[in-house]
């Protein structure tokens, strides 16, 4: 048989025929992720530069690489401007990654310092030694996203009293996902040490976890952000509220909450607080002034009371238009948001 035989054969025309076949997939495949690459640039760039929806920024840098098995953003510096919330932020490199066959799911990498301005009169420095996350997302905007990070500290500093709080953890983590209209949340923290300007820690190290559901607020993870007051009039639920000083020293709160048009909480609480004269001690040396130290007491004999003597109690705490009683005595007032 000769060699023109042989390549006229079946078997060798189904060889080249799949040789042929493979070469064009690979260019078609290549120009087809170099088409999204370009994409992806063009009109990130563009929306960043239009302020869509009210977000601008910059992507200093920007890269996008990852082929032939992935395709991800990269950026030597970012910097977000909000004016919908009158916030903006500069912060390091961004790395990010997703699989070709599943580009809706993307790990992310974001390097330190950053800075972060919200109005009026706030602002926030901070560095990290590892902050990452993930997102899944769909045509809407994410389904669920985390971000953990490792070694963050700060300082937050109001502008127009020069008043500063410095801020430092060895881990924390914070996610959200959609639970059919609802909004599931949970962050939690551990080693966090709070320092007014340049002076002693308020309380010894703590650590906290929060579990949390918002009704009907799924849309929170919308394409182009939450807008302005988006928690007003709304509702939920406190699966879990833990903050932990060591010691025994836990506290813990359950129960359902509401936000009304003008960002004032109510809600009816199940609060329990173990060792509370732990609790006193520590508390009273963190608001040394004399209301503070007065109103502490109060509530810790309180606490006691209703407990027998005993030095861990279970109350309900009610909250009413941002203002919380403890049967019936009004202890507090929660920030409005």
């Amino acid at each position: 048989m000769t060699a023109t035989d042989i390549a006229a054969s079946p078997a060798s025309r189904k060889i080249w025929r799949l040789a042929i076949g493979i070469v064009v997939f690979i260019l078609l495949y290549t120009g087809a992720w170099y088409f999204a690459a370009h994409q992806i640039k063009t009109r990130l760039a563009t929306m960043l530069a239009n302020g869509a929806n009210g977000l601008s920024g910059e992507c200093d840098s920007m890269d996008v690489r990852g082929f032939p098995f992935r395709i991800g953003l990269f950026c030597d510096t970012v910097r977000i401007d909000d004016t919908r919330l009158a916030a903006s932020g500069s912060f390091g490199a961004l790395r990010s990654a997703a699989q070709v066959y599943q580009p809706g799911h993307a790990v992310i990498e974001l390097d330190g310092p950053a800075e972060i301005r919200v109005s009026p009169g706030l602002s926030m420095s901070a560095d990290w030694a590892l902050m990452h996350g993930s997102l899944q997302a769909n045509l809407d905007g994410l389904d669920h996203t985390s971000i953990a990070s490792d070694k963050l500290a700060g300082t937050l500093l109001m502008t127009g009293t020069g008043e500063s709080l410095g801020f430092a953890t060895k881990h924390s983590e914070i996610h959200m996902r959609r639970n059919g209209p609802d909004l599931d949340a949970a962050y939690s923290v551990a080693g966090l040490d709070i320092k007014p300007g340049t002076g002693k820690s308020l309380l010894p190290l703590i650590d906290a976890s929060l579990d949390m559901t918002l009704v009907d607020r799924g849309s929170l993870l919308d394409a182009g952000g939450p807008p302005p007051n988006a928690l007003y009039n709304s509702k939920g639920e406190m699966r879990n509220l833990t903050l932990d000083l060591g010691n025994g020293m836990v506290g813990t709160v359950t129960g359902p909450f509401s936000i009304d048009g003008e960002g004032f909480i109510s809600g009816e609480f199940s609060v329990t607080l173990k060792n509370i004269e732990g609790w006193r001690q520590n508390l009273t040396k963190a608001f040394p002034d004399e209301e503070g130290t007065v109103l502490i007491n109060n509530i810790a004999n309180m606490l006691t009371a209703l407990a027998d003597g005993k030095n861990e109690s279970t109350v309900k705490l009610n909250v009413r238009d941002g203002t919380a009683f403890l049967a019936f005595i009004p202890i507090g007032v929660l920030p409005q948001l």
